[in-house]
């Protein structure tokens, strides 16, 4: 009777890796044919994403067809938002299909009619969403449409959110000598966010440590929120302190939990009770598993430095981080 029930677990398999297979060559056939095709190819990422375990979702895009989690997600909302009538979009490549994605649906429709959408530059495209958003009646310098597009900023025309450290802890000593080693050695990653005024919505201490550095610019993108998550904002300052607080909830820090202070205490959400008082978001048992992850995080660098150093060859440093791990919370 158990080898009954093993061998149908197995055939479950089998069945399962069988469909992945035939997923993963109609995705690959898909990607070089037609736009048409690029409903199809969302649905044929769908399937995958309801068939694979949890947590192989971006490898399996990485490994078997090539995309990224970010490029997949596009190409799926492709497929949920235009599948219903993909007449309206044909001949429109991914990219200009992207950008229509962030038109609200009820306007989408009347926007391709009114714009000759494919014989448009990207540029041209993303020029004309903004012009048709409701930015064109409220003079705001917080965007209502997302713009992914990077620009090259100098950090010595940023300002930052008015009393933007009474928020959060500010970085100082030996936290503070880190963060800009790290800057110095690795450059920065993530761009920083910013208002069409040039307020800096996320990314105050990596402009502060451009500044200590010399560096003379940094990569930024422009902050965006629609007209629903406008709604409990009298003012643009207030949205951008909005923006800012939210572009804290990380919960790998104590700022995530501060973040939750913060909004319940200035927009009237109900992440904790209320209470006004931060000791009941930032407890004591969540400082100490913090303190207890951030020293797990410290022996994994350790190990790391060890192996840019040559002390350790790669095999030994992947066996380490993998024994560290396990005390990670």
């Amino acid at each position: 009777m158990i080898n009954i029930f093993w061998r149908e677990i197995e055939m479950t398999h089998e069945i399962i890796d069988t469909e992945l297979k035939e997923i993963e060559s109609n995705i690959k056939r898909l990607k070089n044919q037609a736009a048409e095709s690029i409903i199809q190819l969302g649905y044929e990422l769908i399937r995958a994403k309801e068939k694979l375990p949890h947590g192989e979702w971006g490898n399996w895009l990485r490994d078997r067809v090539n995309f990224s989690q970010r490029t997949a997600n596009i190409y799926m909302r492709i497929a949920n938002e235009f599948g219903a009538n993909p007449q309206a979009i044909s001949n429109l490549e991914v990219t200009k299909l992207g950008l229509l994605l962030d038109i609200p649906e009820e306007k989408r429709a009347n926007f391709i009619e009114e714009h000759n959408v494919k014989d448009m530059s990207t540029r041209q495209l993303k020029e004309a969403i903004r012009s048709s958003s409701e930015k064109k009646i409220t003079e705001s310098c917080i965007d209502y449409i997302r713009d992914s597009e990077e620009i090259e900023i100098d950090v010595n025309s940023l300002k930052p959110i008015p009393n933007h450290e009474k928020y959060f802890f500010k970085r100082t000593g030996k936290d503070w000598i880190h963060f800009l080693n790290s800057v110095d050695k690795y450059g920065i990653y993530e761009p920083i966010i910013i208002a069409r005024d040039n307020t800096i919505i996320s990314g105050h201490d990596r402009v502060r440590a451009c500044k200590d550095l010399g560096i003379k610019t940094i990569r930024a993108v422009y902050a965006f929120k629609d007209k629903e998550s406008r709604k409990d904002c009298k003012d643009d300052d207030e949205l951008k302190l909005k923006i800012f607080i939210l572009s804290n909830f990380n919960f790998r820090s104590v700022d995530g939990y501060i973040a939750e202070f913060w909004m319940d205490e200035l927009f009237g959400t109900a992440y904790g009770d209320k209470s006004g008082d931060l000791s009941h978001y930032l407890t004591d048992e969540i400082v100490d598993r913090l303190n207890h992850n951030r020293n797990v995080m410290n022996k994994m660098q350790k190990i790391i430095e060890k192996r840019e150093n040559g002390e350790i060859t790669e095999e030994e440093m992947d066996a380490e981080i993998s024994k560290i791990h396990e005390e990670y919370i």
